[in-house]
């Protein structure tokens, strides 16, 4: 794709509130929030499936509830 702003043909573009909406800011299309939320994901399978952690522990649903938190703070502040 040579435009910066042409669409893929597999992708359907955002809305303007959806986009409002988005972070990183810099998502504009259906296809870039799926690799968005896809990393996102692993990022959290990683970190919760971790060997060191017990998922059944009070320490691990404690660090689970900051962290989530957090990132829907960090979601209205921006």
């Amino acid at each position: 794709m040579s435009d910066l702003f042409e669409q893929p043909d597999d992708a359907t573009p955002l809305t303007p509130e959806e986009m409002r909406e988005l972070i990183p800011a810099h998502i504009a299309y259906r296809r870039e929030l799926n690799e968005a939320e896809q990393e996102n994901i692993a990022r959290a399978q990683d970190w919760a499936l971790n060997r060191r952690r017990d998922p059944l522990s009070e320490k691990f649903v404690q660090e689970l509830h900051r962290r989530m938190l957090e990132e829907a703070l960090h979601k209205n502040c921006s």
